[in-house]
């Protein structure tokens, strides 16, 4: 690979759009990168005292990059914000947030009660944050609201989660909503951080947990009454 092959790879990237009416996976360019955070200097050759021009210098071990993207497929930006340590030539990537399209918060479906869809969409907005302690807790909360909807009395919330479990909730619901309960525990008192795909399959629990408690004993309840509006329609008809 020549050097002007690799600087074009390296402003190039293939991923998926995240502008909702696009999400394609396609090529994306890099249009404009700097350093946003510490700022850094330019020193002028005759600091130095050798002569004439400039020399940008980036002293530091960890800083922070702002990214502009451009989805060759609908032409929009794309802009990130990257926490990188090392050096300019070896950078490792620490975090990488999406700023623009802000992307949407997760959503549960409208049949689970608002308290609990509440909850689970403040926690959502905090995991796009970037604030993966406050997205633990929020789940955690959610998984509090869903308990006690579901008539738990008990003072803690594994105590909650047990009562439920000896009404006889399906086991697959018990384990995700204690693994929502650690992941909000140690968010909040041990001050883990999770990594964003440990997030994000908490948050997928969760959800799944409402719909087997909330979305489909409620589609039932629709199709039944669909099937006896159908029936009774039928009798009514000579």
């Amino acid at each position: 690979m020549t050097d002007q092959e690799e600087i074009t790879s390296i402003r190039r990237r293939r991923a998926v759009c995240p502008h909702p009416d696009c999400a394609t996976g396609t090529v994306m360019d890099l249009v404009d990168l700097r350093m946003i955070a510490p700022e850094s200097r330019e020193y002028t050759w005759t600091d130095l005292d050798s002569g004439e021009g400039f020399l940008k210098t980036y002293p530091h071990q960890n800083w922070t990059q702002q990214e502009c993207w451009i989805c060759q497929l609908c032409g929009r930006s794309i802009l990130e914000v990257i926490e990188c340590k090392g050096t300019l030539h070896t950078p490792e990537e620490l975090t990488r947030l999406l700023l623009w399209p802000s992307p949407p918060p997760r959503v549960l479906h409208q049949d689970v009660p608002e308290r609990i869809r509440s909850a689970y969409e403040e926690a959502s907005r905090a995991e796009n944050a970037g604030s993966p302690r406050l997205a633990g807790v929020g789940f955690r909360s959610a998984v509090e609201e869903l308990c006690k909807d579901q008539g738990a009395t008990q003072h803690t919330l594994h105590g909650k989660i047990q009562e439920l479990a000896a009404k006889g909730l399906p086991p697959d619901v018990i384990t995700a909503l204690d693994e929502t309960r650690i992941v909000g525990n140690d968010s909040v008192h041990h001050g883990v951080e999770y990594s964003a795909e440990e997030l994000a399959d908490v948050a997928e629990l969760v959800a799944e947990a409402t719909v087997i408690l909330y979305v489909q004993p409620a589609q039932r309840r629709r199709m039944a009454e669909s099937r006896k509006l159908r029936h009774e329609a039928a009798k009514a008809t000579p």
